[in-house]
């Protein structure tokens, strides 16, 4: 029998989870594909409060997600057919998070509804925000043609921030050889932040030096049976979906612990270059950024501090977060890796409000072509 599967979490469960803070990693209604839910509250002694969060798609900061609150009557199941639309009234794809002092079940099905009328799909349990992970593998990825080719597969990976801060991502692509394709992917998630199922490809960073280097192209790499990990500062989820070209079968491959990866092993420094010390009542970035960087730039800030425990977050014009993290001094110099998206002017600062009694000088600002319309940063 022809099913259709999108993947939609990190693991299909064998029962539904019983949660307080759940993810539903991606859904929604496009096209012919529609994403049921249903919301079951055990309790045998009392109704219960659930908030539902709208996930945007599109590695955005979430932090300001938008939001519903709905009781579910004691040994209760509630009833949300295409679950975006019926909670907040909009269509396309996005994530869900759901909250409750109190224990649930959160279960979705996602399903292609055909011409006929037929429907294929899978259900997935919603993921417990304590079961996400800092290093992960997924097994068995096939990419080697395109939606109609028989014999053929495709694959999508996708991921989920379930976390108020940033995570700091590294993916790495292998392909049958067990060679790394292309180049290690430096990626900024910000928090709450969902990455909608994408090409397997696009997890791979195009080769420094693909005319001159042995790096294999991600287009040209070998995906006929492939591999990806990721290791990250704060914990994910993420997850690939495999999909027969010929007739749209799909599998969810979860993601495994991946115990063999060293959670600092630091990246290779990649385009310009800055050092970056922070020290009680100063950041200090050598040399100066400003008006040095060009909208696409890649750079590296090289990130330690020499007194007490501080935090970098940097801010992009329109309050995107590139990077947001603490360090210690026993963290040493740690490299991370950004993409500088847009002119305009960009804001650090130091997150940690103890750190220091000269905490509220702990700011700075640089620019990239035009600055636009900015107001100075600073602590409340």
């Amino acid at each position: 029998m022809r099913r259709f599967v999108i993947a939609l979490a990190v693991a299909v469960l064998a029962t539904p989870l019983l949660a307080e803070d759940a993810f539903l990693s991606i859904g929604g209604s496009t096209g012919s594909f529609h994403t049921d839910m249903r919301i079951f509250n055990p309790s045998t002694t009392k109704d219960i409060q659930v908030t539902a969060y709208l996930l945007q798609t599109g590695n955005q900061d979430n932090s300001g997600a938008q939001s519903v609150t709905f009781t579910v009557p004691k040994r209760t199941q509630l009833v949300y057919n295409d679950v975006l639309s019926a909670l907040f009234g909009v269509g396309g794809l996005g994530g869900l998070r759901l909250k409750s002092a109190d224990d649930f079940v959160a279960t979705q099905r996602i399903y292609a509804l055909a011409a006929d009328g037929s429907t294929t799909g899978q259900y997935i349990g919603g993921l417990d925000a304590a079961g996400a992970r800092k290093k992960g593998v997924m097994l068995q990825i096939r990419n080697n043609g395109a939606n109609g080719q028989i014999g053929t597969f495709r694959t999508n990976a996708g991921a989920v921030n379930p976390n108020a801060t940033a995570a700091n991502v590294t993916w790495r692509l292998y392909d049958k050889n067990n060679n790394l394709v292309g180049a290690a992917k430096q990626q900024v998630m910000p928090p709450l932040a969902v990455i909608a199922p994408t090409s397997v490809v696009s997890f791979a960073a195009p080769c420094p030096t693909p005319a001159n280097g042995p790096c294999t192209a991600p287009g040209s790499a070998d995906l006929t049976d492939s591999w990806l990990s990721y290791e990250s500062d704060q914990p994910l989820f993420a997850y690939v979906s495999i999909v027969d070209n010929a007739d749209g079968d799909g599998t969810l491959i979860p993601n495994y612990e991946d115990t063999g990866v060293a959670q600092q092993q630091q990246p290779s420094d990649q385009g310009k270059v800055f050092n970056v010390t922070l020290r009680a009542g100063a950041i200090i970035v050598d040399p100066n950024p400003d008006q040095a960087l060009l909208k696409n730039d890649l750079v590296t800030f090289k990130i330690h501090s020499n007194d007490v425990e501080h935090g970098f977050r940097l801010v992009g014009p329109g309050g995107a977060v590139l990077t947001d993290r603490t360090y210690k001094p026993s963290d040493g110099t740690v490299s991370v890796i950004v993409t500088i998206p847009n002119d305009g002017t960009y804001a650090y600062s130091c997150t940690i409000t103890t750190c220091s009694p000269q905490h509220n000088s702990m700011y700075g600002t640089f620019t990239v072509g035009d600055p636009g319309n900015y107001d100075k940063p600073g602590y409340n």
